[in-house]
């Protein structure tokens, strides 16, 4: 039997390689997806063309949040299922190709269509991954000690991707405009920094590439199929009288995580943490700016009819306000760069001699409009006064910039506590799942404390201790995440070979990334605008209640829990 590592104490070279992979594909996974904060408001932004504050921008990056969720927990189920026909390594190669080639394409794309398109593909792949990854480790590893380690460490990893692609976004903020021109028509930005951040999903591909050719398929699935003793998966089968408990309370439990994660952990740094106490000034700053936006994205609605059907009357006229807005973004920026003190001599001559050039530049654009429109100046009034509007609404966010700043740095304080947390819980959890401890017991030792520490965190230390939030946002990290390890370590041992993939598949799938993540609308939707204060305040509310109550239903279904047999037989 060729596998990876034998019953012995020490890892073979196929086991590294194997344990290599695995680090690199549950690394990746959390990139891919926690990406999206970072690019959803540009990308929907531009390819609408409005402005990132405007109503129907937000709207959609809420809208695409569910589609790919939906996207990703029907097509998962399906990869679940393809895990226990075709093989667990082919699935998960396949899978891993999906979600690296998919960025690429969606950083290309023209319309929001097939922007939300290929963000669907990337989450279906992340979505198929994860149980084609837990199931091939699962049996590549027969030495129980060895199986429960390489599933525990490298799911532990699965934390650092979102550090990881923080990072490479303040690299790419950087790097972005010496970076190549991409194949963009106008109006679009061939240099936006989202399009290149989603480059940056195509790199586990390579070293994956690299090394799956010298990883091996599951022998005991490959040798149950040789022999014809592998049954035919199905979803039928899950819900079989010996398998019917296992697949609901497991996918209950799996929902109930993915409810805290996305009901409460997600939603904190952009929708709870700006409303701590210690924030009030910045928020009495934004306030009427938010409401001069708000009225201005109104004039924006209003303007933009006439500027639609000027663009189909006039050939080449969409093209050309494109450009000249690319061109006031630019002489915006080169202000700025002007407006820094600290600027020597040569430097300052250097930035006044570039604006004087942009200028210059949108001086031509102003020609070229007035030749374009000549027969039809309905058509350049309607240009122009969207471009007012579009200026009126750029100062508005010069002036939101400094407050708004403050803001989003202490979400982004909090987020990396959380992270930093969750990757203490998955690493927590590696340790554990060694002992003799029961799993049902292991997996309450995460459960009591979250249930306890979610209301704290949201409705009391929120309100009253603004210091110590990051710290019970971690401790909530710590023990909600730990519970997605304890899945991917679980799983594979309560399901029949046959139905390995199906029955994790339905369990993170279905339950978790299909209902789970329904917690986000319930909190910031349906449950908030119930409360009172303001919006941070009924959004955190709405997160101690949503978190509160699905741990407590967990607590409940862990006592259901079957305890995985010694070997799981077909």
């Amino acid at each position: 039997m060729n596998s990876p590592a034998a019953a012995t104490s020490r890892f073979t070279v196929t086991a590294w390689v194997v344990i290599v992979i695995a680090v690199i594909g549950f690394l990746f996974d959390t990139y891919e997806l926690l990406m999206f904060p970072l690019i959803a408001n540009p990308a929907v932004a531009e390819l609408l063309q409005l402005p990132p504050n405007h109503p129907e921008v937000r709207d959609w990056v809420g809208k695409m949040l569910w589609i790919t969720a939906l996207s990703g927990g029907v097509f998962g189920l399906l990869g679940g299922w393809l895990t226990d026909r075709i093989g667990r390594k082919t699935v998960l190669a396949g899978s891993i190709a999906l979600y690296a080639v998919s960025p690429v394409l969606a950083s290309l794309s023209t319309s929001l269509a097939s922007f939300i398109f290929f963000r669907s593909t990337t989450f279906i792949g992340v979505c198929v991954e994860f149980v084609a990854a837990i199931t091939w480790l699962a049996e590549l590893f027969p030495d129980k000690k060895q199986r429960e380690i390489v599933l525990g460490v490298t799911q532990a990893f699965a934390s650092l991707g979102g550090i990881l692609v923080t990072q490479a976004n303040a690299i790419v903020l950087k790097a972005a405009a010496t970076l190549p021109l991409l194949p963009i028509s106008e109006p679009l930005n061939g240099h936006a920094t989202w399009r290149y951040l989603l480059m940056t999903g195509l790199l586990p591909s390579i070293p994956i590439a690299l090394l799956l050719p010298f990883a091996p398929e599951s022998n005991v699935w490959k040798e149950r199929r040789k022999s014809g003793n592998l049954r035919r998966p199905s979803l039928a089968a899950l819900f079989s009288p010996e398998l019917r408990r296992t697949t609901v309370v497991t996918a209950g439990l799996s929902a109930c995580a993915y409810a805290v994660a996305f009901g409460a952990l997600q939603l904190t740094p952009t929708q709870i943490a700006p409303g701590l106490p210690d924030l009030a000034d910045e928020r009495a700053a934004l306030k009427p700016l938010v409401i001069e936006a708000a009225a201005l994205n109104k004039q924006l609605d209003e303007a933009t009819p006439a500027f639609a059907s000027a663009t189909e009357i006039v050939p080449g006229l969409k093209e050309l306000a494109g450009q000249r807005t690319k061109g006031r973004q630019a002489i915006t920026a080169a202000r700025k760069v002007l407006d820094n003190s600290s600027l020597d001599e040569s430097a300052r001559a250097t930035a006044l001699a570039k604006i004087a050039g942009l200028t210059n530049g949108f001086a031509e654009l102003d020609k070229r409009l007035t030749e374009l429109t000549k027969d039809n100046p309905d058509a350049k009034k309607a240009v122009l006064n969207r471009e007012k509007v579009l200026g009126q609404l750029a100062a508005n966010r010069a002036k939101q910039d400094a407050p708004d700043k403050i803001l989003k740095e202490r979400g982004n304080t909090v987020q990396f506590w959380q992270e930093t947390g969750g990757l203490l819980g998955r690493i927590t959890l590696a340790g554990l799942v060694v002992t003799a401890l029961a799993r049902r017991k292991i997996l309450r030792a995460f459960q009591i404390p979250a249930l306890i520490i979610a209301p704290l965190t949201y409705y009391y230390v929120f309100r009253n201790n603004p210091e110590l939030f990051p710290w019970a946002v971690a401790a909530l990290g710590f023990t909600t995440t730990a519970q997605f390890s304890y899945f991917g370590e679980y799983l594979p041992k309560v399901f029949p070979v046959y139905l390995r993939g199906t029955g994790a598949s339905f369990a993170t799938n279905v339950g978790g990334r299909m209902i789970g993540t329904s917690a986000a609308l319930i909190t910031s939707k349906v449950l908030a605008p119930q409360f009172s204060g303001s919006t941070y305040e009924q959004v955190a509310t709405a997160a101690a209640v949503v978190a509160t109550v699905v741990m407590a239903i967990g607590l409940l279904l862990s006592f259901q829990l079957p305890e995985p047999a010694a070997e799981a037989a077909d």
